[in-house]
């Protein structure tokens, strides 16, 4: 078998890399995706497809001009399972290197000890997911696990990082006693990767989602918390510690509760969709779930929707601040509180129209998520794209003889 690494030079490994997830690209594609000179990368493609990495596809949809071919690699990657853990539940998936979901499952939070969490309802629920997509563990590319707190890769060097040194945050990534990431890669036979959940959603909504063709994007978690991810240029923005966009644990009171991420007074404790259940039931005397602050959204509850514009609101008062830091293209709201999640779009656009400066108010869009709950689960195909893993997983097919390069432009 050979590898991208068989083609020397930065050019081949540059252009090698955007078509390791098995996305068709044409030769303009390439040259606006890494930079490099036309020329260059009509040489990188010839060499990489003498090697038999790359094959040349037909002209596509003809416009103006001369039709343009697209290049992918010999033997496309195989699909991606993910599992995210969180504080609020699990979800588990197996999703193409394109972003579309094969299987999806849903279940409890993984069952806590002492030390960590018993990983078995992860282990389970992955092996139903994989049987309800038809796919062979043998068959994936690569798995992806979603944890909270930092990100497992760091700015500089795209490693994975060492563990978190809040006590909290380690239980959630200490699984059977030992690593997530080592027990799935033993179980699956697959390299395994981690990232924040957070994270995962953000990149899925940026690069695939509402924020897809735009540069910079703000995506605000919500449904379980309040927290953000930076996606600039296709790339989490994860800051030194892994943990930029954290904007639920902005301070906001002095005399506030104490959070378990060592400080007090978080801004989450008070402005976050579990705490707005809470003064919910509190003023109507029973119990309001997701779904129903959802479904009263979609019905037009005058009073859950003042609720939801007030929470939206003292939102965009802090994402006002944001706005001003990173002028971003877009801020986007996660989308899997149905029509919840636009009357929240709501009150934070009122909110940055009133506090961020005109200008930077004007440019910034305010949109819903389009992906749902299935944001983090093709995040990981992002993730992906982004870190350059499936150059270092493709299974690649050397073919006799070499190509024929077609006039392309």
């Amino acid at each position: 078998m050979r590898s991208a690494s068989t083609v020397p030079g930065s050019a081949p490994r540059a252009v090698f890399a955007q078509l390791a997830d098995g996305r068709p690209l044409t030769v303009a594609d390439l040259t606006a995706h890494t930079g490099l000179p036309r020329s260059t990368v009509v040489d990188a493609l010839r060499r990489l497809a003498d090697a038999g990495q790359v094959e040349q596809r037909g002209p596509g949809r003809q416009g103006r001009g001369r039709p343009s071919h697209s290049w992918s690699i010999a033997a496309p990657p195989g699909p991606v399972a993910v599992v995210v853990a969180a504080a609020h539940g699990t979800v588990v998936g197996v999703v193409t290197t394109k972003g579309e979901v094969l299987s999806a499952r849903e279940a409890e939070p993984l069952e806590a000890t002492v030390e960590g969490r018993r990983a078995g309802r992860a282990l389970t629920e992955l092996d139903l997911a994989l049987a309800d997509a038809s796919v062979q563990a043998s068959e994936l590319s690569m798995a992806v696990v979603g944890l909270p707190g930092p990100s497992g890769f760091t700015r500089q060097s795209g490693t994975e990082a060492d563990q978190p040194a809040s006590g909290h945050l380690r239980r959630f990534r200490t699984w059977d006693g030992g690593s997530p990431t080592e027990l799935l890669a033993d179980r699956l036979g697959c390299p395994v990767h981690s990232e924040n959940d957070a994270n995962l959603a953000a990149l899925g909504e940026a690069v695939l989602g509402a924020g897809a063709g735009l540069d910079t994007v703000l995506h605000v978690s919500l449904a379980h918390g309040t927290g953000a991810g930076l996606v600039i240029d296709g790339r989490l923005h994860r800051g030194r510690s892994g943990l930029a966009g954290e904007i639920g644990h902005l301070h906001a009171d002095d005399d506030g509760r104490l959070c378990h991420c060592g400080a007090r007074g978080c801004f989450w404790h008070s402005r976050s969709i579990p705490a707005l259940l809470a003064a919910l039931a509190e003023a109507h005397g029973r119990p309001f779930t997701l779904a129903d602050v959802a479904r009263a959204a979609d019905e037009d509850d005058h009073d859950v929707v003042r609720a939801l514009l007030g929470f939206g609101y003292a939102l965009g008062r802090r994402l006002a601040d944001a706005v001003v830091y990173i002028d971003p293209d877009a801020i986007v709201i996660e989308g899997s509180l149905s029509g919840a999640s636009g009357v929240i779009a709501d009150g934070v656009r009122d909110a940055i129209r009133r506090y961020a400066p005109p200008t930077m108010a004007r440019g910034t869009q305010v949109l819903v998520g389009t992906l749902g709950e299935m944001a983090p689960l093709v995040g990981a195909v992002a993730l992906g794209r982004s870190e350059g893993l499936f150059a270092h997983v493709a299974d690649l097919r050397p073919s006799s003889g070499s190509s024929q390069l077609a006039e392309t432009r």
